[in-house]
């Protein structure tokens, strides 16, 4: 898998991105999303009120997301309410030509699920532009490759045929979210990353105090490696007192009378250290058990 992953062909997006499509805007007025929906463009230089706080449940209603591919599209926005009215219905965005959506303040709220950038995708829109945008619908976006933007004169660029610069998209942006948008997407960056022509920046940041949950996790790393440190001494002893045993057998065996209380101590203090050794193994793999979730939940925290 890997070594098709390093022959697959990856690039940048151009420089000059060319969105060509119509604009979605989802406006209060249910009237008006109809009217577009029917082909009737509205005008970029004058955008009447559009609709807030639209959540990922109305982009993606959650009895949708059982689907998990491209069908997903025909469902964008089903459950987009306007007043009483739900105006878009299965498939009228995929089939209207749509390239670009546009809405007003706090765009994506509510609950993190990828279908929402997906299902937006995979009915033909490119770019969302909104007032402000939730942060984890907008990395959601990054990371499928949605492109997303606060500025609404880009519009008028767009509906005059005008290229807009990939800057435009990236502005503000930290390294690796930046080559993450460049390259399309996550897994796009991730295989250039295989390839060699991405990187991630050395971390560099400076002694600072620490957060809660660096605390704790450092709590466990310091626990993690007592345990090691027990478990190697506890290993050293019972080898110690098995050598010491071996010993005791080979005088009987030569006839040495040995001493019946040291030899039977022995035994005693080796079987006791051999249970703690097996509780030291067994705490251990727990604490590894730990570590390892918490290292897959900060994995998660950059897909999200």
């Amino acid at each position: 898998m890997i070594e098709s992953l390093l022959r697959r062909k990856v690039d940048k997006r151009p420089e000059e991105v060319i969105l060509e499509g119509r604009i979605l805007f989802l406006t209060e007025d249910a009237a008006l999303i109809r009217s577009q929906i029917e082909g009737h463009d509205l005008d970029p230089a004058n955008i009447p009120p559009l609709r807030n706080d639209i959540s990922t449940d109305e982009i993606t209603p959650a009895y949708i997301c059982y689907y998990f591919d491209e069908k997903l599209g025909e469902f964008v926005y089903l459950g987009l309410k306007c007043g009483d009215e739900f105006p878009i219905q299965r498939g009228s965005v995929k089939n209207g030509g749509f390239a670009i959506s546009v809405s007003g303040k706090r765009r994506g709220k509510g609950s993190s699920r990828e279908q929402s950038p997906y299902a937006e995708i995979a009915a033909g829109i490119k770019l969302v532009v909104a007032e402000n945008i939730e942060r984890i619908y907008k990395q959601n976006c990054q990371n499928l490759g949605l492109l997303t933007s606060t500025d609404f004169e880009i519009l008028k660029k767009i509906a005059a045929g005008h290229s807009i610069t990939l800057d435009e998209f990236t502005r503000g942006e930290d390294e690796i979210t930046r080559q993450i948008i460049e390259y399309g997407g996550l897994f796009a960056f991730n295989i250039a990353r295989l390839q060699g022509k991405a990187a991630v920046p050395p971390i560099n940041t400076g002694k600072r105090p620490m957060t809660l949950a660096e605390n704790v996790r450092e709590i466990w790393r310091r626990h993690h490696q007592a345990v090691e440190a027990e478990d190697r001494k506890a290993l050293r002893e019972l080898a110690r007192v098995g050598t010491g045993e071996r010993a005791d057998r080979a005088d009987r065996r030569a006839g040495a009378p040995g001493d019946d209380h040291a030899r039977r101590r022995a035994a005693r203090e080796a079987a006791d250290e051999s249970g703690r050794v097996e509780a030291a193994r067994g705490h251990r793999q727990l604490v590894g058990d730990h570590l390892a979730r918490g290292e897959q939940d900060d994995r998660a925290v950059r897909v999200q």
